[in-house]
């Protein structure tokens, strides 16, 4: 005969019980796609805004440097203040805009998986964020870098670990600090599924951005992957705006299926973990 303590939990782990909720990547990667085209209207402003306004800082970087060009040798340009000025200024600047875009695709999804409302602030409440995510994002990156180094140990730990940080901050209004620390204890158990996810949504990004730079340096006849860093400053008013504007297009799109994969991610744990908003039956 073999006695068994009442007390003790029917199974030694949770993953040994048949009816324990887990998470699914299938629903996930589903999620991620459809989400996207459920919220059109705002999804499309911000989108619109930011393409402009990338196409408008690139152009203008591209026009300040060029007279840096007429007047200096090509191997000095990357080594003169304005071109390093602008290009610094530029990529902030960009970086700012993705996170902002970003942040509003975290909302329009959450929004479409849960079955609620599309915030009427959206925008305004993203910009808001912008700030302080464009310092979580530092935070993220600098610590994912140095974790590379260990024979990427850290790496693997700290890109799932902290990837949630942004739907933390905008759906559990969590600071920069806290978002980080409270996106490690939310993702704890479900790290693996959620470094698949981001290795599924990187691959397929990278895809979409490398077609998109592809057909844009055949429609300007102008390769800038050669090498040469006068390549995008010999491009015309037009070809800028057309290189411009499809590499945008690129970016946009996979700044929105990362956007869109992580809050993905969270409904999935939020839902397993009995805590999501008006999610319904997802599991059914």
């Amino acid at each position: 005969m073999t006695y068994t303590d009442p007390g003790a939990p029917e199974y030694e782990f949770e993953w040994q019980n048949p009816d324990q909720k887990s998470f699914d990547f299938g629903r996930v990667m589903s999620n991620t796609f459809t989400s996207l085209f459920a919220s059109p209207k705002p999804l499309l402003i911000a989108f619109a805004i930011g393409l402009v306004l990338t196409i408008s800082s690139a152009t203008l970087m591209t026009s300040q440097v060029q007279g840096v060009l007429e007047s200096s040798a090509p191997e000095d340009l990357v080594t003169s203040g304005t071109y390093l000025g602008w290009t610094i200024f530029a990529g902030i600047f960009g970086f700012l805009l993705a996170i902002w875009f970003q942040l509003v695709v975290v909302q329009t999804s959450y929004a479409s998986m849960t079955n609620t409302e599309v915030p009427n602030n959206t925008h305004s409440r993203a910009l808001r964020l912008t700030v302080p995510m464009f310092i979580t994002a530092l935070i993220y990156g600098i610590v994912c870098y140095v974790g590379i180094l260990p024979i990427f140990i850290g790496f693997i730990f700290v890109w799932p670990g902290w990837a949630l940080a942004g739907p933390m901050m905008v759906h559990e209004d969590k600071g920069i600090f806290s978002s980080l620390g409270a996106s490690w204890t939310f993702a704890k158990g479900n790290k693996r599924y959620i470094f698949l996810l981001l290795l599924v949504i990187s691959i397929i990004g990278l895809v979409i951005y490398s077609v998109t730079l592809g057909i844009g340096m055949v429609l300007t006849g102008i390769n800038v992957m050669a090498g040469d860093p006068t390549a995008a400053l010999n491009m015309s008013v037009g070809q800028q705006l057309l290189y411009n504007g499809i590499a945008g297009l690129g970016g946009y799109a996979m700044y929105a299926l990362f956007a869109s994969a992580l809050t993905a991610a969270y409904v999935e744990i939020k839902t397993i973990n009995g805590g999501a908003v008006s999610v319904g039956d997802v599991f059914t």
